[in-house]
């Protein structure tokens, strides 16, 4: 069983591996656990999974299950999340993995490369020949540059610049943000924010607003939008000569790169480091072969990735 455990959902896959073919297919919230909490993270891996097994017809324990997760970024992270989420009962040995690694294993499949994934948080990884190292990353506070999260600050700060005069631009800006809010001007707008409370999955609901209007030719929005792409291509180049990699093929995946002018200007951007290529299979399938790969176990991949259902949105 592969477990893909996002800071937005959580999908569990489970295949005969010999046969090559997907018995059931699970999804719950997120998990996340720096977003969520432990208990709300287990909860939705054991929900996922207990649905793609009830989908499956098969009771647990499986031979094996890995369980990527996001947030696993340092390793006390690791530590505490192999602790508190081995003793699940969903299979005879349990791996815990980084989501990115995850992702990676979906496009080299045990190759070496860089992935990328940019959501509400955002992240570039690279396994080479010195090992493996993250860029970028590190939460929202720290890092996150290019993702749902820093469009969504990054536009706020800018949409204050304007309507303060610090800004002579024009823009469609700040009267989307304020829209989206339902303020009326940069104080109630502040009130908001500030008096009412905000949560991080609230400010990276602005990107889908911002690249929209960045796709229309607003010249702020479009500031916003050629910066994160540039962060995360050099975080992709960091992470890439960390690994000891030279012109490597770069994956990327994550809700951002469905919109086609950002994914268009990520390419180019991580075009002068290596070959960048969009992930075709979902993530989940990189742990369906983190699974194989730790078990022993063969995965007849030619029959599994016929099915559509794990193809990429």
């Amino acid at each position: 069983m592969g477990v893909d455990g996002g800071g937005t959902k959580t999908e569990a896959v489970v295949v005969d591996a010999a046969r090559g073919t997907v018995l059931g297919i699970g999804v719950s919230g997120p998990s996340n656990y720096h977003n969520v909490g432990i208990e709300a993270a287990a909860r939705h891996i054991l929900e996922a999974s207990h649905r793609a097994l009830r989908e499956a017809g098969i009771r647990p324990p499986v031979d094996a299950a890995a369980i990527a997760l996001a947030g696993l970024d340092t390793r006390f992270d690791k530590e505490y999340a192999s602790r508190m989420l081995r003793g699940l009962g969903l299979a005879e040995k349990t791996i815990i993995e980084h989501d990115a690694h995850a992702a990676l294993m979906a496009g080299s499949f045990g190759g070496y490369g860089v992935a990328v994934i940019a959501g509400t948080g955002s992240i570039a990884y690279a396994y080479g020949p010195r090992g493996r190292f993250i860029a970028g990353n590190h939460g929202w506070i720290l890092g996150d540059q290019g993702s749902g999260f820093w469009i969504g600050l990054t536009a706020l700060r800018e949409t204050a610049r304007i309507l303060d005069g610090r800004s002579g631009e024009a823009s469609a800006l700040p009267e989307a943000i304020l829209s989206r809010y339902g303020a009326a001007d940069l104080e109630e707008l502040s009130y908001k924010i500030y008096m009412r409370g905000f949560s991080v999955d609230d400010i990276a609901g602005l990107a889908p607003i911002v690249l929209e209007l960045a796709e229309k030719g607003d010249e702020a929005a479009r500031a916003i939008a050629e910066k994160g792409a540039e962060e995360l291509a050099r975080a992709v180049a960091a992470a890439a000569g960390n690994a000891g990699l030279e012109n490597p093929r770069i994956y990327y995946t994550g809700g951002l790169f469905r919109n086609k002018y950002y994914s268009s200007l990520f390419a180019e951007k991580a075009g002068a480091v290596g070959e960048p290529a969009r992930l075709r299979y979902r993530p989940v399938v990189g742990s369906i072969a983190i699974a194989a790969q730790e078990t022993g176990l063969s995965v007849n991949w030619e029959n599994l990735l016929r099915d559509k259902r794990l193809l990429q949105d």
